[in-house]
């Protein structure tokens, strides 16, 4: 008859050669009382796996990628122009870059910073007010 006591089988590991392994790598945590933390840290994702919902976890994983994909789309744009940059032979004058200002797709990457800078102006604007 085999003993399925939870408790037992924790004290057979224990006083086994990794039990003693173990104990030997927890101990300084135990010490300087980090092992709190561990557990405190272990018992919020345990928590956050019961709290969250699919809903939840949909709009967390919508705000990520919204955050990321501007941040993709410009380091994509400058490693792009950097490369262009690196092996372009053409001497770069003020004549250059105005030729690049007439270009539509400049002109609409300029009109979307500034409308951007806008907004956040706005909204500046709105908490100054409260």
């Amino acid at each position: 008859m085999s003993n399925d006591n939870p408790q037992t089988k924790l004290i057979e590991l224990l006083s086994s050669e990794s039990g003693e392994h173990f104990a030997e790598k927890i101990a300084p945590l135990l010490q300087l009382k980090r092992l709190d933390n561990i557990v405190d840290l272990l018992s919020l994702v345990s928590d956050m796996v019961d709290i969250l919902d699919a809903g939840t976890v949909e709009k967390l994983s919508n705000a990520f990628e919204d955050t990321l994909t501007p941040v993709w789309e410009f380091s994509t744009a400058y490693n792009m122009a950097k490369m262009e940059a690196v092996y372009d032979d053409k001497s770069h004058n003020f004549r250059s870059v105005y030729s690049l200002l007439k270009d539509p797709d400049t002109l609409r990457g300029i009109s979307t910073v500034l409308r951007t800078l806008q907004i956040v102006g706005s909204r500046l604007s709105q908490t100054k007010e409260r």
